[in-house]
């Protein structure tokens, strides 16, 4: 039964083969789930359309007559009242490119044929939970639309996480940006309950949830007699051009200094990251007073303008008052974008290169209207030796941008084989399995390149192909073909080369550079790239960098890009 609705959870299986259908739907009903079956495409529209708000969940086959599992998809992503339902896409014939292309259009997850029965229940089951999510918290924030938007002052206390949940969705409908400010809330409060009122500390939290401990121990907590009075305290003020929301525990207070920060140290722990990113990514403004029991979150009307209390130059200029250090920040685009440059490679690195081997490296990076997971790096290796990489995770927003700090710091922890690239590649993979959720992967490309031999040694996973082109010479395009990281962690990597001979140019990017469409509604494609990269060499010869590759792409480029563009140009020296 779904939580909060009266009918039961509903499963639309949409299969043409009979037999595969059956299977599946035996399955699903013998672990509880309702099931509507349809042959394809369009009979499941047909249901889909009429009832929208029925199902929980759909279980697509991608390869059917009149219209295919890709075909449907789109349609159910085009349309508001269909786009929330997660799709598990089957397929018995899914190539590495065929996986990238479902789950950048939508897919929840993908299920090989023959069917897993196991694996086809907990993905069902997790699919069903996450949308159950969505209804609740859809639900929540329709019936708070009214009474607190007109609401200048006010005062709450709570006890609980269900009481500081509701709370949170509460006071963030009575803000401009509701959607961002109930997460961070939510962070805040929680935060205030566990740390402050019932004193579970950093190491203490990371223990009880690797034992799957953590909610069972805050009800103890809770009901112990020395915390059953405790309150958290949240006052609402509704002040020309900005809402202050002053959050206050009853326990000793912390050292919130050292979690303001996206801490590196931190990028894996289980937990640790809620303050940092409330204050990134939900609030203009987090103010803490000493000694960490009280917290002031400040939304402004306009996130627009630029606070004050920030430089011309983007960077951070905490203000100084007696009782408190106030942090500002500018909006969550400025931040994220910020966040993943500092990842990039610096203009010392590039020189340092091309002092040490000789070659030219120039890299490019614009960022996406709705943030993008976007990341590349270069590291020496010997005097003979560089890596180089250019990855790109799936889909938009907060988790995209995050995932790239993840993986920045997961490439610095693994010290061995950096120079095999297909078994740094799979290493890469089995770490980033164990960490995304499901739906989420990455795809990548990873090589070495021998400045004595001109040789470029490579892995792959889903990535747009190298590309090397040299005057005078036809361009030469590499294999990127390989399995996502992330999706499954068995995951074995081909190991490939590219020649670059004197004067030649390695020119890599990520797909919104073949995807994003100009403003004729063209796109360059694999093939389009190519020639661009080929015809900028034949023009300038040995002078080429990753801007001159570009440039002719980003005058007609429509903006805003809908993806991150990333791209990569390293040239070596013609002598």
């Amino acid at each position: 039964m779904t939580e909060g609705h009266s009918r039961p959870t509903r499963c639309m299986v949409v299969d043409d083969e009979r037999m595969n259908r059956e299977v599946v739907i035996a399955n699903l009903r013998a672990a509880g789930y309702e099931t509507v079956s349809a042959e394809d495409g369009q009979q499941a529209w047909v249901a889909l359309d009429s009832a929208p708000d029925e199902f929980d969940v759909i279980v697509l086959d991608r390869r059917m007559p009149r219209m295919d599992g890709m075909e449907l998809l789109a349609k159910l992503k085009a349309d508001e009242r269909l786009r929330h339902i997660p799709v598990i896409m089957q397929t018995a014939y899914a190539s590495s490119e065929d996986v990238v292309e479902g789950i950048k259009a939508g897919v929840y997850y993908y299920l090989g044929k023959p069917l897993d029965r196991r694996l086809l229940l907990s993905v069902t089951a997790a699919a069903i939970a996450e949308h159950q999510r969505f209804l609740r918290l859809r639900d929540d924030l329709a019936k708070r639309t009214s009474a607190l938007t007109l609401m200048d002052t006010g005062a709450f206390h709570f006890r609980t996480l269900a009481e500081a949940n509701t709370l949170a969705v509460a006071l963030g409908r009575a803000c401009k940006r509701s959607a961002h400010l109930v997460v961070g809330l939510s962070e805040i409060f929680t935060n205030a309950i566990e740390h402050g009122n019932l004193g579970i500390t950093f190491d203490e939290k990371a223990k009880l949830l690797a034992e799957k401990r953590w909610r069972e121990e805050v009800e103890a907590r809770l009901d112990a007699p020395q915390n059953h009075d405790k309150q958290v305290t949240v006052t609402f003020q509704r002040l020309p051009g900005e809402v202050r929301i002053t959050v206050h525990d009853e326990g000793e207070g912390f050292d919130w200094r050292s979690y303001m920060q996206l801490d590196a140290v931190r990028a894996f722990a289980v937990h640790g990251r809620g303050i940092a990113m409330a204050r990134q990514l939900s609030f203009d403004a987090l103010e803490y007073r000493d000694p960490g029991n009280e917290v002031v979150c400040v939304i402004r009307d306009s996130v627009d303008e630029v606070p004050a209390a920030v430089d011309t130059d983007g960077t951070e200029a905490p203000e100084q008052a007696a009782e408190s250090t106030v942090v500002t920040i500018p909006d969550e685009m400025h931040v994220a974008r910020r966040m993943q440059c500092e990842l990039l490679p610096h203009a010392v690195e590039l020189e340092d290169a091309l002092d040490r081997y000789g070659y030219k490296i120039s890299g490019f990076f614009e960022t996406s209207s709705a943030l993008g997971g976007d990341l590349w790096g270069l590291e020496p290796l010997d005097d003979d030796r560089f890596t180089l990489w250019l990855a790109d995770f799936s889909g938009h927003g907060v988790t995209a941008a995050l995932n790239t700090f993840r993986l920045h710091t997961l490439l610095a922890q693994i010290s061995t084989d950096r120079d095999r690239p297909a078994v740094f590649l799979a290493e890469v993979n089995r770490r980033l399995a164990g960490l995304l959720p499901l739906g989420q992967y990455a795809t990548m490309l990873y090589g070495v390149l021998d400045v004595r031999t001109g040789l470029f040694t490579y892995a792959a996973a889903a990535a747009p192909g190298p590309i090397v082109a040299a005057p005078g010479q036809a361009v030469a395009v590499g294999n990127g073909s390989g399995l996502p990281l992330g999706v499954t962690r068995s995951a074995n990597y081909v190991e490939r080369t590219l020649a670059l001979p004197p004067g030649a140019a390695l020119f890599l990017a990520s797909d919104a550079l073949t995807e994003s469409p100009a403003e004729d509604r063209s796109k360059l494609g694999p093939s389009g790239v190519v020639e661009l990269v080929e015809r900028v060499m034949a023009e300038r010869g040995g002078d080429v960098d990753v801007d001159s590759i570009l440039a002719p792409f980003l005058a007609t480029v429509k903006r805003p890009l809908r993806d991150d563009l990333t791209a990569v140009c390293c040239l070596r020296p013609a002598g």
